[in-house]
């Protein structure tokens, strides 16, 4: 039995998030035992625990920089490692891959994998943390033996920066349930509308995102308030929960969209309300992959994205969906209102997006991938599995 540690520092139901249950729960259990260590609290350990994987919470593994915390937490880490004897620990994102890392160095663990969904040092922060942020990337890869990237952006990015070496790096896209995200029957569609209050001939403009900084939201509340201006049913609905709730409420009041912009809150299955879109949209600011995106695209959404990160791995501009500049509030405006008004090409590229995802982005073909990596990983260095 391979015993393997995945480390992520907020469990959260985002896209790594999903990433790293999608990649525990898929593995053979009869070849695989997996745990997931992470800080206190969140849906994603009420997701794991409920599908029989087993969760190891650390108070120390917080998300923001915290001299003191972050050496805690390696000391609490690599104790635990240590005490459990994992032949491997497969690491996500930035925080948890540097504290991840280092601790399954210390604990002589043998086969160190780390997942990168991105990247910190985008070109939104201040240039002092992007160096921070680089810097530590750089000394961190040097703790592991593999580095897999879900697109090839983010290797070109790294390379780009000197993050690592081709020899670690492995592309493996970011997949999704395909038993969950497909198209529906016109008639469920219209029960689902029903369901949630909005008209059969309503053009709906739809985001499943964190409502965090950086997704877009302002830009696109803003692009949606010129759509409404020139297309009276247009619906905007809002999928998510976070901080900027507040503000975003404000922004739709000041705007006069009460009643026009849906907030749903936080949903765990989103696939219903994905149905009701005729245009799914992330205008991220920066973005690893865009998970959200497929999702929408396996359902026959056209879709609309920011140029950033790995999406244009994804999006094929002008093919399976339409991309714009981050915070171009006019070619938001302008891309979303083309697929509202067009049908047909609104169609065609939701038929190519469906093919897409079929062929390159199905959570099985991942898990099955990073099973091989493991498994070959062990094989070259010789371990010895009931040691």
């Amino acid at each position: 039995m391979i015993k393997i540690l995945h480390i992520h520092t907020l469990p959260v139901i985002s896209g790594s998030g999903i990433n790293t249950f999608l990649s525990m729960d898929g593995m053979d259990r009869d070849r695989f035992s997996v745990d997931l260590a992470c800080a206190p609290g969140g849906r994603l350990i009420d997701l794991a625990l409920d599908h029989g994987i087993s969760v190891i919470t650390f108070k120390n593994l917080v998300q923001p920089l915290h001299p003191l915390k972050d050496l805690l937490a390696v000391i609490d880490l690599t104790r635990f490692l240590k005490k459990n004897n994992y032949h491997i620990v497969h690491t996500h994102n930035s925080k948890a891959g540097f504290v991840g890392r280092l601790a399954a160095r210390l604990a002589g663990v043998p086969v160190i994998i780390h997942t990168v969904h991105g990247f910190a040092f985008h070109r939104e922060e201040p240039p002092w943390r992007r160096w921070l942020f680089k810097n530590l990337e750089i000394l961190a890869s040097r703790w592991c033996d593999r580095m897999i990237f879900i697109s090839q952006p983010l290797i070109d990015w790294a390379l780009k920066e000197g993050i690592t070496g081709k020899d670690k790096i492995v592309k493996i896209y970011s997949g999704i349930d395909l038993d969950k995200f497909h198209p529906v029957a016109a008639d469920e569609e219209k029960l689902i509308r029903k369901k949630w209050n909005i008209n059969e001939d309503d053009a709906v403009i739809g985001i499943v995102s964190k409502l965090w900084e950086g997704k877009g939201h302002e830009v696109l509340i803003n692009a949606f308030s010129r759509i409404k201006d020139e297309i009276e049913n247009a619906k905007l609905i809002i999928v998510g929960e976070g901080y900027l709730q507040d503000r975003l409420n404000k922004l739709v009041d000041g705007l006069g969209l009460k009643g026009s912009v849906i907030f749903t809150g936080f949903k765990s299955e989103v696939s219903e309300i994905i149905s009701c879109f005729d245009v799914a949209v992330l205008p991220s600011f920066f973005e690893g992959m865009g998970r959200v995106l497929l999702e929408a695209m396996a359902m026959g959404k056209p879709v609309v994205a920011s140029r950033v990160g790995g999406i244009p791995d994804l999006v094929r501009d002008n093919i399976n969906g339409l991309l714009t500049e981050p915070g171009d509030e006019k070619a938001l405006y302008g891309a979303l209102k083309r697929l509202l008004t067009d049908r047909d090409l609104a169609h065609m590229m939701g038929r190519e997006g469906i093919k897409s995802v079929n062929e390159q982005f199905s959570s099985k073909v991942m898990v099955r991938l990073i099973s091989d990596l493991y498994v070959g990983e062990l094989n070259r260095k010789g371990v010895q599995l009931g040691s």
